[in-house]
């Protein structure tokens, strides 16, 4: 049973209806789609049985990236299409957090923050690249937005998947890691992130740069490595936030009208515990992770960019990769059941058009 959907269906009318203050139009959107998800409202199929004649319907869904019905075959699909493209090198798996003292910026101006973080997260790699010691060679990787932590507070980050190499200035040869278990010095990057960052906030939100205390751009920021082996594992643990909602089913314990308890895993000690929240302050949790509209939770960068398909294409050529183009097969359509007699004998005889917004 989709205990979440239900429980924000419950309680999206009184948000829609402003008994908890106005909501930003992303937000509403949000709600909108998760009330009509699955319903008459979106239109479906109609399917009848060939042995008992009875009917059934199966209503389309509403595909919106906060919706915890929605999202599962986007993610199968994004994590096979990016299998598909790994190269036969290591790979490492980097994070990129602000601080606390940042955050409040982040929650004024969410659309350019991000930006922000996106793009000083991967120019920091990218600084420390070119210095030849280092690897004096152009980076790609794919970046994704995560701005939850485990009770979903507020917690901004960034992961980039990056490929153990880079393609040389010339073109012509592809430069690899010094070490196998070694890409980057991770303090030089951690300080190019911090200084890139403030600038570009300096420059495009003098605002929001003087309400940052003085001593966040002094203190350590924290950035973190870890070798991501083929990549396949951090592919599939990515998914989980490309297309999905910031929590799932298999997470929640209890949920009523008053509260909701959920389970999360200490990342001090590796404990689960448990997180009670009024239903109040969960759904402004949760709808504090709905992004905004036309923001990217993936992005790309490098060689990987699509616009930068040429030097991709000469990467593929250096690591002698073999490129297999082929269309692939539509998904079959799943046997249904008939809830009357039980059999597997449902066909489809019709469509059920869309309600009015």
């Amino acid at each position: 049973m989709p205990v979440l959907a239900d429980w924000l269906a419950r309680q999206a009318p009184g948000w829609l209806a402003g008994r908890h203050g106005p909501l930003p139009p992303a937000h509403r959107r949000a709600l909108h789609a998760i009330l009509r998800c699955r319903t008459p409202a979106l239109g479906g199929r109609v399917y009848a049985c060939a042995d008992c004649k009875g009917h059934d319907f199966a209503y389309h869904s509403c595909h919106h990236r906060a919706c915890p019905r929605c999202g599962g075959q986007d993610a199968v699909a994004w994590t096979r299409a990016q299998e598909e493209k790994l190269l036969p090198v290591p790979y490492y798996f980097w994070t990129f957090t602000v601080p606390d003292t940042v955050r409040a910026a982040f929650r004024a101006d969410p659309v350019q923050l991000h930006d922000i973080l996106f793009a000083e997260a991967f120019a920091a790699l990218q600084a420390v690249a070119d210095v030849p010691r280092h690897l004096g060679a152009e980076l790609g990787a794919v970046a994704v937005l995560h701005t939850w932590g485990r009770q979903l507070q507020h917690h901004p980050h960034v992961h980039l998947i990056v490929p153990g190499g880079g393609l040389r200035a010339d073109g012509q040869r592809w430069q690899r890691c010094r070490q196998a278990d070694w890409f980057l010095p991770v303090a030089a990057v951690a300080t190019a992130f911090r200084h890139g960052f403030e600038a570009a906030l300096r420059a495009g939100a003098p605002q929001l740069h003087a309400a940052v205390p003085e001593q966040s751009w002094r203190a350590q920021w924290n950035v973190d490595v870890q070798p991501a082996g083929s990549g396949r594992e951090v592919l599939r643990y990515l998914a989980r936030y490309v297309k999905r909602s910031a929590i799932s089913d298999e997470r929640i314990i209890e949920a009523s009208d008053e509260h909701v308890r959920f389970g999360y895993t200490d990342s001090q000690t590796g404990e689960h515990r448990e997180c009670v929240l009024s239903a109040e302050a969960f759904m402004r949790r949760y709808l504090l992770h709905v992004p905004p509209a036309k923001q990217h939770r993936v992005r790309y960068f490098g060689w990987l960019h699509p616009a930068a398909w040429r030097r991709r294409l000469k990467v593929e050529g250096l690591l002698a990769k073999v490129i297999v183009v082929r269309a692939a097969p539509p998904p079959p359509e799943p046997s249904r059941c008939c809830p009357h007699c039980g059999s597997l004998a449902l066909v489809l005889v019709g469509l059920m058009p869309r309600a009015p917004p």
